[in-house]
């Protein structure tokens, strides 16, 4: 099983770690019920609690063509503050990362993590910013992709 989820926005991508991938778009679901939230959002979210469930099997599209503008502008949002909440919360151990994310009746699966990193998923948070908005470092190397979401990140893949 792969371990990698290609994140794009139009025709630029990343790959980012499933797990810190799974626990972004599960921290932002959480934080969208503070949030206002356009028409619709109840059916975006749905369809990123099946994005995080899936994890490597689709790629995910942060332009999704389904979504709105207002749709998108909100996705967007909810990631960046998750970002943002997850730097702040720092270390999880894998006990309080299986209590808090969990999808179905499932505790979400870190694989063989024994904890979540905070800073690391909120890296993962900001290269998707900067990949909205086209503004990614240049890749060292020609014909590699940043990879995101991982200890000692990011790296290139």
């Amino acid at each position: 099983m792969s371990k990698t989820v290609p994140v794009s926005f139009g025709d630029q991508f990343l790959w980012a770690y499933d797990v810190s991938f799974g626990i972004l778009l599960l921290e932002a679901i959480d934080g969208a019920a503070g949030m206002s939230q356009p028409e619709g959002a109840g059916d975006v979210l749905e369809g990123l609690r099946a994005h995080a469930q899936v994890g490597a099997s689709a790629a995910f599209a942060l332009d999704d063509q389904r979504w709105s503008p207002s749709q998108r502008t909100f996705v967007h949002r909810i990631i960046a503050e998750a970002g943002r909440r997850m730097r702040e919360r720092g270390i999880m151990t894998r006990l309080e990362a299986e209590a808090r994310y969990v999808t179905g009746n499932e505790p979400f699966a870190l694989r063989f993590e024994e904890y979540v990193d905070g800073a690391v998923v909120a890296e993962l948070a900001e290269a998707m910013n900067h990949l909205i908005h086209d503004d990614l470092p240049p890749v060292p190397d020609a014909g590699r992709h940043w990879f995101y979401g991982v200890e000692d990140g990011p790296r290139t893949t």
